[in-house]
């Protein structure tokens, strides 16, 4: 981020959608969505949020999984759960 300050170009549009679109956005509708499901069933459901993530990320921009960082992330999704 250092980088982006000091080159002077900072992607100001690009920062506020992120920032108020996406996370604000996700954050609403999960809110409102939670009211719904049992409490067990939203604990699961964001606990395997970095799974989706990760998921999502390899099909959608090509981003490579090793074999160290699905065992990492199964041990973390199983952590969050139990």
């Amino acid at each position: 981020f250092a980088a982006l300050l000091a080159s002077g170009t900072v992607p100001w549009p690009a920062l506020a959608y992120t920032g108020l679109v996406t996370t604000a956005g996700a954050i609403l509708v999960e809110s409102y969505a939670f009211k719904y499901v049992p409490a067990t069933d939203a604990a699961i459901i964001l606990a395997t949020e970095p799974l989706w993530a990760a998921l999502v990320a390899s099909q959608m921009i090509g981003e490579s999984l090793s074999q160290t960082d699905i065992i990492g992330g199964a041990l973390v999704i199983s952590a969050c759960i139990v």
